[in-house]
Parts: C-alpha cells; sequence; structure tokens
C-alpha cells in the first residue's frame, strides 16, 4: 500500500496512475502567451462537478497550468514531468500547436483532451478534441463548409454569398498550405468563387514588417477590384497587420479571421468578423446553456471577461468528466479512451456534437460568426451545425 501511495496509484490496478478512491490527478498544458486563461475554464468546471460531488466517489485534483512556450522540446520535456514526476491520470486541458508528446503520452497510456489545433490529436486512441480533428495530417480531401456558410448569412445584406469572390490568405507553412485549401474550399461551398487562395505570408516567428504586396495581390485579384470577402487564416499577429493594411488601402468588404474574438481586443478588432468554433457569452441572453456555463465560469474568476481560451479549457474539462461519468468506478487509462472513442459530445446551442470516432479524423462543422462594432461584440451569425465536403467538388454535402 504505501508504494501505491507514493505513485498515485490505487489498488484498482497498476493502469491507474493519478487515481485514487477519492481522486483524479490531472494537470493542463499548452501555450501560456495565448492559452493559459484555459485553466480558468477548466477550474470552473472541476470545481461545478467536485461541488456536486464528484463522479462515483472521486474528485478532479487540477494541479494547474503548465507552459510549453510554444516549443516542440519543451512541450515534450513537460508532458515526460507530468507523467513520470507529477503521476498525472490525464493532461486536460491542452491547447497548443507542437503537441509533440502526443505519441508518447498515447505510448504511456495517458489521455489528453483539448482544442485539438495540433495534428497529434489526430487518429490517436489517448487524444481527444472536443471539436474533433481540426488540423488533420496530410493529405487532407474534406473540409467543413461552416465558416463559409457563415459568412454567407453575413452576405446575406447583399444578396448572399452567390456569385460574390472571396480571397484566403495564410502562412507559409504546412498547417498554411493545408488550411488555405480548406478554407477555399468552405467558401466555394456557400457559392463563392475564390480569387485568391495563397499561403504566402511569412510564418512565425518571422515579422512581416510590410503587408503591402500581399493587401494589393488581394485587392486586385478580382478582376482588377477587391474581393467581397477575405478570409485571413492567419496568426493573431498577422491577422491585425493584414486587416490594418486592407483598411488603410480602402477595403470595405467583409474582413473574417479565427483567432481575433476576445472581449479584451473589442476597440482593436472593429469591423472584423471573427469566426469561432463554439457560441460565446454574446449569446447568453438567449441561451440558458450558455447562460450557465458564465455562471460557472464567474464563480471562480469573477465579472473578467471571457475570451475563447477560457471557453475551450472549460469544453476540455467538461469533455472529460463526461467520459468520467460513462466509465464509471473502475477507472483505468484504457476504459477512459474506449468511452471516449464512442462519446457524442456536445451542448446544445453551445457546442458540438462532436462525435467519435468520426473525430478522430474529422472536425465538427459547426460554429459562429461575430463582429466588433469597437465597443462590443455582435452575434452576425448564431452557432449552428452544417456539414463537410470533398475538396475536390465543394458542392457535395457530406453527412456528419
Amino acid at each position: 500500500m504505501l508504494a501505491l501511495a507514493a505513485t498515485g496509484l490505487s489498488s484498482a490496478g497498476a493502469d491507474a496512475r493519478g487515481v485514487t478512491s477519492s481522486s483524479i490527478t490531472v494537470a493542463g498544458l499548452g501555450y501560456s502567451a495565448y492559452y493559459q486563461t484555459a485553466a480558468v475554464g477548466a477550474q470552473a468546471r472541476f470545481k461545478a462537478i467536485n461541488d456536486a460531488g464528484g463522479i462515483a466517489g472521486r474528485k478532479i485534483n487540477f494541479t494547474g497550468w503548465n507552459d510549453d512556450g510554444s516549443n516542440p522540446n519543451t512541450n515534450l520535456t513537460q508532458a515526460k514531468q507530468l507523467v513520470q514526476q507529477a503521476g498525472v491520470f490525464a493532461i486536460v486541458p491542452v491547447i497548443t500547436p507542437y503537441m509533440v508528446s502526443g505519441s508518447y503520452l498515447a505510448a504511456q497510456k495517458v489521455p489528453f483532451v483539448g482544442w485539438a489545433i495540433s495534428q497529434q490529436f489526430c487518429s490517436n486512441n489517448y487524444g481527444f478534441g472536443f471539436t474533433g480533428c481540426i488540423v488533420p495530417p496530410p493529405p487532407v480531401n474534406v473540409a467543413g463548409a461552416t465558416w463559409g456558410e457563415l459568412v454567407n448569412q453575413e452576405l446575406a445584406s447583399q444578396g448572399g454569398a452567390k456569385g460574390k469572390a472571396a480571397a484566403v490568405i495564410a502562412e507559409d507553412n504546412d498547417s498554411g498550405k493545408a488550411g488555405a485549401v480548406v478554407i477555399g474550399a468552405s467558401a466555394k461551398a456557400a457559392g463563392m468563387k475564390v480569387t485568391y487562395q495563397q499561403a504566402s505570408i511569412p510564418a512565425l516567428p518571422a515579422v512581416v514588417g510590410d503587408y503591402s504586396p500581399y493587401v494589393n495581390a488581394i485587392m486586385t485579384s478580382n478582376g482588377g477590384k477587391p474581393p467581397d470577402a477575405v478570409f485571413l487564416t492567419l496568426a493573431f499577429q498577422n491577422v491585425q497587420g493584414m486587416a490594418k493594411g486592407l483598411e488603410q488601402a480602402g477595403y470595405k468588404g467583409i474582413i473574417t479571421n479565427a483567432v481575433a474574438y476576445d472581449p479584451s481586443l473589442t476597440a482593436s478588432a472593429k469591423g472584423q468578423s471573427a469566426f469561432t468554433q463554439f457560441a460565446t457569452p454574446e449569446a447568453a441572453a438567449t441561451n440558458p446553456n450558455m447562460a450557465a456555463i458564465v455562471k460557472q465560469i464567474q464563480a471562480v474568476n469573477g465579472t473578467k471577461p471571457i475570451g475563447q481560451a477560457i471557453l475551450a479549457g472549460y469544453f476540455s474539462a467538461d469533455f472529460f468528466v463526461k467520459v468520467l461519468q460513462k466509465v464509471g468506478k473502475n477507472l483505468t487509462p484504457a476504459r477512459f479512451a474506449a468511452a471516449a472513442a464512442t462519446l457524442r459530445y456536445g451542448i446544445s446551442g453551445v457546442v458540438g456534437t462532436t462525435k467519435y470516432p468520426a473525430g478522430r479524423k474529422l472536425g465538427t462543422p459547426c460554429g459562429q460568426l461575430i463582429q466588433s462594432d469597437g465597443t462590443q461584440w455582435n452575434i452576425v451569425a448564431p452557432y449552428h451545425c452544417y456539414w463537410n465536403v470533398p475538396l475536390s467538388n465543394p458542392s457535395r454535402h457530406l453527412p456528419y
């Protein structure tokens, strides 16, 4: 029994690292500069379940967030420390572009749950994204129609997306090249003609000093005139640079991105439309599920603004809790992985439904479009689920 206590194991067996008769130990991991507040969301969800008595007699012991600095080597080192020294059962939440430790964690039978912005969540028996595999490894054959359909709603006042022109710009790396193709297909699926589709922006950590060549190329891409919508599939720094450049060039169409939604960025993001994979607190007035989530987060964070990272941490923790409830008393990594492998995860009108095992290879084609007017964010297109499309034929709808 002393050996079991020292390693955090329970009498349930040697596989139950981090599990005792009264607790389940987990920790968060990711890039602090962008995602550290995910720990707030996770803490909120874990507090709610612990206050309700826990799961099968156990409460979740969340030891906090660990920073990998967006560095692949640090990510692996941190993961090994959490497994070998801290003895965690699982790593929740995980949000980092460099989740190179995914293979190691799978080999050690350590579940990890998070926002799957890394390829190592995909086709990993122990890795689970609450919106599925959103950065699939090449070759990429399927895209979600969601972002294009949401922008289509914003274009509705101009007659809809049919016949409208769109530009897609991404960074010059593997994920950017794949992203440009995927988002181009999403725009085409909504009825737009894509007049510019390039992964041409230097990828981080490179710093772009002059965005004007990229702005000029987009502004003249539609037969010498600007397109009706510009999809910025870029890191935040480049989103801000391109958006400013387009505005200074007199662009009057829709500028949309997937990273700028944040209550602290309301003024700087004025006029931009942000695609989010889940509903945001602005939906709380009409969605009781969102209102309940906001209340739980405020219980640990007061009235501070709730951004995407906090919500991603909450959903990661909620996914984890749902799997634990499905497993029940006899908790082992293998039983957790088996239960998660067939989970249908969602919160009505807020996130999902993400369906496993499809979620190992595909992202969940759902989302919301929200726009800043400089003083507040307003929902342009409410949260809704759409469909996937084959890149070879974006007009075809694939069931999800």
